[in-house]
């Protein structure tokens, strides 16, 4: 009964019935729950009355409050305006004597100013006639000063009448300084003489710009006028003094004009008026709006040398007031006019590059160090000189590049640097197709018979390659650094690196090649081995490894000791040694098919010649050192044992990089893992199917298939390898690769066949556009080169425009960690 009674609308009393009458015997009480409840309805009456009441005694209240309070607001409100009244009656007549005093105060100000201005305008008409621009400077001061003051009162006829007054005083002074400044010259014809003039005229300047700026503009245009009128009338374009011809002419005869100017009149002129600044700036605009309409006359007929050499005169020109002056206001001043006829000067450096292009195609591109030598002296001469093998036409195409990108720079940052840019994409093109890519072997055959000489050449298209492409970057960046921002978007080199890209690629995939011909020999030592009569390989402490692998790593070794050092960069370095890793595991895994039986003595004969291989790969990278020395090996007979006596080569490999060493662990692993699976025996079958996911671990069927053919499984006895295999594949599918590489690029005999058949019917394409490439012959070197000379002269049709850019020299001859 305590807890708040909810709204009437509301009210459900059966919760409370069924409290008071949980059993049939609460109905005895019902009489005392009648009772008690008449009594609280009282209780609740008498409460609600009372607070009713009382709710109407305080409404009263409040109103007789708010009578009482609006009564004594205006009361108070009554009494200030009376004290108001009061206090301003009493007050009124100090107010007046207060403004009676600012009245007289100001009256007096303004008769004693009139009065100061009176005396001064008559001191100034006084001191007129004498000239003394010194005095008449100070009281012309003072006069301006009063004339801002008496501005607002010029309503006043007397007022007014003073200020006319004091104008005409002002004209007639400033009549007598532009006087002054004429009669000394009147009578040779010159501009006041500064020696005796200087200092007086000085402060006639200085009135002249205190009286109105008008009169100073004046001055300064008689002034100027009066210095070039003897340039203007010399070097009239219309007069053969005012040709093009004589432009060095006019900029002499200014500089002795400005030389006097500076020696004799800037005394009479205030230093902040910079007449020599400003003079020469006018001679400029003269010079510039002659030029252009000299240009303009010529309808593009003009000697381009000409045409440069005067403009590399004004430069010059420009370049000796900038430091006059101490300033840059002066550059492109003149030469602006010569900016819409530089696509003359393009021209011109499109005809001298490829002039220097012409010279190249008659030298060996090769460093004159590297030049010649047997495989012996190359490999000492690369012990002593640590040369660069880039091609020195390249540096020198960018010393040209930067040569003209600089003087163009002087000359604009306009539109004209995007023409620059495509002069040097186009010279860039036409310098691999003619250089470059003629010397990129077409045929196996010369690969084959090129000896190191082919290992050179290669190596240099790489690194000459990378140089072209780094040079093209900051080539395009200062570019677009220096290029106004409206054209930046205008300036690409993408093409053009990504033909010196392809260049590269096939730099080393060639390599590759003549590696890959090389090992030819070692891989028919290979194919040779009676492998099925192996007796036992030894211990493993005991590497005796097999006479076409003692071929093979001599070979490596031989083509490392030069390619390496050859090449710069060492992300090269790194990516050609990766995919010498790939070749190696790939032909290696293409060989296994000549194991006809793969016994235990086969395997592990196999598994330690892999090794070996394997170790001799981890150094790869250290061939870079022209003085890195690997050491010897044992074939099967025993002989060529290191002098250590020990054939391992653990501590070298250390140095490569744990990149590069988890990569020869990795792809030798999966190579090991097909010779165990090819060794594991045929039966059962699931073994061998477990054994195939456990160390292969793809899903391959084709793969599969191959295994079985290089386990010498007969074709028809493979179906139920296949079948189950399939069965098995269902199981472990969620845990296999889709593809072992490695497998998948192992040739069946049935394979080999189709290639052997189609590489004999078709004529073998080259890799490289269809430009025939003159043999790498290393005693025929000066043949090769002339022969390169002629392709060059004669097949190149496509050749496009000349471009030109030059490149810091050393500063991509270290090797970037890349």
């Amino acid at each position: 009964m305590s807890s708040p009674s909810p709204s009437p609308s509301l009210y459900d009393p059966l919760p409370h019935l069924n409290e008071l009458f949980r059993l049939p015997q609460n109905l005895d009480e019902l009489p005392q729950l009648l009772s008690h409840t008449a009594s609280y309805k009282q209780d609740l009456t008498a409460t609600i009355l009372n607070d009713v009441a009382k709710y109407n005694q305080c409404y009263v209240d409040m109103r007789n409050d708010t009578a009482q309070l609006a009564e004594a607001i205006s009361t108070v409100k009554s009494s200030a305006s009376s004290t108001q009244r009061s206090i301003t009656a009493m007050t009124s007549s100090i107010q007046s004597l207060d403004n009676y005093k600012k009245n007289l105060v100001l009256t007096m100000t303004i008769v004693k100013r009139l009065q100061m201005l009176l005396s001064a305008n008559s001191a100034l008409t006084a001191a007129i006639p004498s000239h003394n621009y010194h005095e008449i400077l100070q009281l012309l001061g003072v006069i301006k000063q009063l004339l801002v003051y008496f501005k607002p009162y010029r309503s006043i006829d007397e007022i007014n009448s003073i200020n006319l007054m004091i104008v005409n005083t002002q004209n007639k002074l400033v009549d007598d300084i532009f006087n002054d400044f004429e009669e000394p010259g009147a009578q040779n014809g010159s501009n006041p003489d500064p020696e005796s003039s200087g200092p007086n005229l000085l402060y006639g300047c200085q009135i002249l710009e205190l009286i109105d700026s008008k009169y100073k503009d004046k001055l300064l245009n008689l002034f100027y006028n009066n210095q070039l009128k003897d340039i203007k009338m010399i070097f009239n374009i219309s007069e053969e003094a005012g040709s093009l011809e004589n432009l060095n002419r006019r900029f002499i005869y200014f500089k002795n004009t400005l030389s006097t100017v500076q020696a004799k009149y800037l005394k009479v002129f205030p230093t902040d008026w910079k007449i020599d600044l400003e003079v020469s700036k006018i001679f400029c605009k003269i010079t510039s709006q002659d030029i252009m309409d000299l240009l303009r006359r010529s309808n593009s007929n003009f000697d381009s040398k000409k045409l440069m050499d005067n403009l590399f005169a004004t430069l010059e020109f420009e370049k000796f007031l900038n430091d006059r002056f101490k300033t840059d206001e002066f550059n492109h001043i003149i030469s602006s006019a010569f900016e819409p006829y530089l696509k003359v000067y393009i021209q011109e450096q499109e005809r001298a590059l490829n002039s220097k292009l012409m010279e190249s195609l008659g030298v060996s591109q090769l460093p004159s160090e590297l030049i010649g030598d047997k495989e012996e002296d190359f490999l000492t001469t690369l012990k002593i000189n640590n040369v660069p093998n880039i091609s020195n036409s390249s540096i020198e195409l960018f010393k040209s590049f930067y040569k003209v990108l600089n003087q163009m720079l002087k000359l604009s940052t306009g539109e004209i640097l995007i023409d620059l840019s495509r002069l040097f994409n186009n010279t860039l093109r036409d310098y691999h197709n003619r250089i470059l890519l003629p010397i990129v072997p077409q045929r196996e055959e010369d690969l084959r018979v090129g000896g190191i000489e082919s290992l050179k050449y290669l190596t240099m298209l790489l690194n000459t390659g990378d140089y072209v492409i780094s040079n093209i970057v900051e080539l395009q960046e200062k570019l677009e650094h220096h290029i106004q921002p409206q054209y930046k978007s205008r300036i690409s080199f993408e093409d053009t690196k990504d033909i010196y890209f392809k260049l590269i690629n096939k730099a080393i995939t060639n390599l590759l090649l003549k590696i890959s011909l090389d090992l030819k020999p070692a891989w028919r030592i290979f194919e040779n081995m009676n492998w099925s009569n192996l007796t036992a390989a030894g211990n493993e402490e005991d590497i005796i490894v097999s006479a076409y692998l003692v071929e093979i790593r001599n070979t490596l070794v031989l083509n490392l000791r030069i390619i390496s050092p050859l090449i710069i960069r060492d992300s090269y370095i790194r990516n050609f040694d990766d995919k010498l890793i790939e070749l190696l595991i790939n032909l290696f895994g293409n060989h296994l098919r000549y194991i006809k039986s793969l016994n235990i003595n086969t395997r592990e004969q196999v598994l330690k010649d892999l090794a070996s291989l394997k170790e001799l790969a981890f150094v790869f990278p250290l061939f870079s050192d022209s003085h890195f020395e690997p050491g010897a090996l044992r074939d099967s007979t025993g002989t060529g044992k290191e002098e250590n006596g020990s054939s391992r080569m653990a501590p070298a490999f250390q140095k490569s990089s744990k990149s590069y060493q988890n990569l020869v662990t990795r792809e030798f692993g999966i190579l090991e893992s097909v010779i165990k699976v090819l060794t594991t025996p045929a039966l059962p079958i699931e073994d061998l199917i477990e054994k195939y996911f456990e160390l292969i671990g793809d899903k391959s069927l084709k793969n599969f298939t191959k295994v079985l053919s290089l386990k010498s499984i007969e074709k028809h006895e493979q179906k139920k390898y296949i079948e189950n295999f399939k069965l098995q594949l269902t199981l472990e599918n969620s845990r296999l690769i889709e593809l072992c590489t490695l497998l998948a690029n192992i040739e069946s005999e049935e394979e080999e066949r189709i290639r052997v058949s189609t590489s004999s019917s078709n004529t073998p394409k080259a890799m490289t556009p269809d430009i025939k490439s003159p043999k790498i012959l290393p005693t025929t070197i000066n043949n090769f080169e002339k022969n390169l000379r002629e392709l060059a002269l004669n097949s190149e049709n496509h050749v496009s425009k000349l471009n030109e850019n030059f490149k810091n020299f050393g500063k991509l001859f270290r090797k970037d960690n890349d």
